[in-house]
């Protein structure tokens, strides 16, 4: 069969698709499939308009190619409702879908019913996961813990010196291991004390007494 490979990852979580692709390349080779395409996608599978698995499902409508490979079922979508409505579209345009890490078949009723299941279940252990954690957070929010990332104190007034001497944002941001992003977003507070440091350098020296006219 002629098949095109899908595989995805969250944006947050830092890994990469060539994992899924190791797996998915020899496999399509031993069992004789012909890769036509392969569609990636760094987004959540909650999401059922990612950009390239849209791509995926407009080619498979065009006949490109006769089935769709990928390593488990959550990365094509993690809703069963929006996973059976992928499943229809798929079975309308007459192509099948072949997990990895399932040996029955998806295509027969019995395989679709197994899908359903397999489906409900990761579903119902994802929301259970994410109510542990907004529980889990607000339990730590109520015993005085401050959540998020620690707050970095950036040093203003050494930033506003290298500006005054002609550095640039990345240099200071590599210098002082703070991202450009931040210290361009305190910019106005960098402006001011840059100002507060020129009128105190240009500001005339008093002189106290110590000092008398005349003396040498």
């Amino acid at each position: 069969m002629r098949v095109a490979l899908y595989v995805r990852v969250s944006k947050e979580d830092g890994q990469t698709t060539e994992n899924q692709l190791n797996i998915l390349r020899p496999l399509a080779a031993r069992l004789g499939h012909e890769i036509i395409a392969e569609y990636e996608d760094k987004a959540s599978g909650k999401d059922p308009n990612r950009p390239r698995f849209r791509d995926m499902i407009a080619a498979a409508k065009r006949h490109e190619f006769d089935a769709i490979m990928a390593v488990r079922l959550d990365r094509i979508m993690r809703s069963v409702i929006h996973l059976k409505h992928v499943l229809e579209e798929l079975e309308v345009a007459g192509i099948s879908i072949i997990f990895a890490d399932m040996e029955f078949d998806p295509n027969t009723p019995n395989g679709r019913l197994m899908i359903n299941i397999v489906s409900a279940i990761a579903e119902w252990e994802r929301d259970i996961i994410s109510v542990r954690t907004k529980e889990g957070l607000a339990a730590r929010k109520a015993k005085g813990v401050k959540l998020g990332r620690p707050f970095k104190e950036i040093p203003i007034r050494d930033v506003a010196k290298l500006r005054m001497d002609g550095w640039s944002w990345k240099r200071i941001s590599d210098l002082i291991k703070v991202p450009k992003a931040t210290l361009i977003s305190r910019s106005d507070e960098i402006e001011q004390t840059i100002e507060h440091l020129t009128r105190s350098e240009n500001a005339p020296v008093k002189n106290d007494g110590s000092e008398k006219e005349g003396v040498f």
